[in-house]
């Protein structure tokens, strides 16, 4: 029986099971596909997530640095760089191989292509049934996304108003045309999809192009993407791509029961805005290594000692995924405006841009715009550019 399984190898689970194999807990990871595997993602990887990660990523790994950002909006655009570095981009692929084998290197065993049919529960021990047989552990975290196997133990599933759907594609160019659209910035433009946005970040030798939407009204995702994709005058007549479910972060959800916690996607831990979820995945992973260990040393992964996870979460990060969630009300309930008012003033952009690194929060953000927010829309209707 091991101390510890991990199911899935993302950020949060690679993240929690390196840790608590480098406690010396005998743990297990367990990956439906074969790594390195494609993962349909942006990429930006940001200041914060990376400060919580434990661990220097490999130069090759980093195939942009991001200082700012462009807003565009029908014909407007605005551009905001900051002097530090904002966000790295990676490959999503060779990310989560990376921290992988990181977590292999703590002493963690991987089983690979291997999926999870069901977890139970017992006295003494979590059941985990799989596609190469039966595994049993005192505890086991799920990592394993928006359509957790291990989220059955310890919530309903999310509902569809609990969720986003995004399309993402790599779009190949050369790094010449890469610096000449938009060097070392990520490109945002809203109005492209109804409660969302489309994105073209830079990476090393291709773009990654995709758009992000929460709206339940979005019945054609594929011809939004190929519009999106023509109007940018990219070539799409061979672009396929990836869809995924992102769960909407910032609503009371239960993570912990008796011997499971989850992390990441499968506990809702996404801004409910940016749809950026690597710093929360990471934070979470970290939070629930820590809670594991200190169950091991007590003997008890009840789910009384387990709750000390959301604590954590709570003390963390928690309240800023609720305030993103009231933002992102605030921002689409009035979208035409919020648009025109975003892409037309830059103090605004400026602090923007620093949402995804944790300076500011997204309540601090809010209290900083709310007495501007009358002049803002004066200015919108007076001097209206789009």
């Amino acid at each position: 029986m091991y101390d510890a399984i991990v199911i899935g190898t993302g950020p949060a689970g690679s993240t929690a099971a390196r840790h608590i194999a480098a406690a010396g807990l005998d743990t297990l990871i367990v990956e439906k596909e074969a790594l390195p595997r494609v993962k349909p993602c942006g990429g930006a990887l940001s200041e914060h997530a990376l400060s919580n990660l434990g661990i220097k990523l490999p130069n090759s790994l980093i195939e942009r640095e991001c200082f700012g950002a462009r807003i565009r909006y029908k014909t407007c655009s605005l551009e905001s760089e900051a002097r530090e570095r904002l966000s790295i981009m990676v490959s999503r692929d060779k990310l989560d191989h990376h921290l992988a084998n990181c977590a292999v290197d703590a002493s963690a065993e991987l089983i690979e292509g291997v999926r999870v049919i069901s977890t139970h529960t017992g006295e003494d021990c979590v059941v985990v049934e799989t596609t190469e047989g039966t595994f049993r552990s005192k505890v086991v975290i799920g990592a394993d996304g928006v359509n957790s196997v291990c989220a059955k133990n310890v919530r309903p599933p999310f509902t569809p108003q609990e969720i986003c759907f995004a399309l993402e594609a790599e779009i190949p160019a050369s790094n010449e045309c890469i610096d000449e659209y938009i060097l070392n910035k990520g490109e945002f433009h809203f109005g492209v999809v109804p409660k969302g946005y489309g994105w073209v970040f830079p990476k090393d030798g291709h773009f990654s192009v995709g758009i992000a939407n929460r709206s339940q009204d979005f019945s054609r995702p594929i011809d939004a993407y190929r519009s999106f994709i023509k109007g940018l005058g990219f070539d799409y007549a061979n672009v396929k791509p990836r869809g995924h479910f992102l769960p909407i972060g910032g609503l009371d959800r239960k993570t912990y029961a008796n011997r499971i916690l989850l992390v990441g996607d499968a506990a809702g831990y996404v801004d409910a805005f940016l749809g950026e979820g690597m710093t929360y995945a990471i934070a979470s992973g970290n939070m629930a290594a820590e809670t594991v260990i200190e169950a091991y040393r007590k003997d008890d992964f009840s789910q009384g000692s387990l709750s000390s996870y959301h604590k954590r979460c709570m003390d963390s990060f928690l309240p800023n995924l609720k305030h993103s969630y009231n933002f992102s009300e605030m921002f689409y309930r009035f979208p035409n405006l919020s648009y025109r008012i975003l892409v037309d003033n830059e103090p605004l952009l400026n602090k923007f841009i620093h949402l995804a690194t944790g300076r500011p929060s997204y309540f601090s953000f809010i209290k900083w715009i709310a007495p501007r927010l009358p002049y803002y829309v004066a200015k919108n209707i007076i001097g209206r550019r789009c």
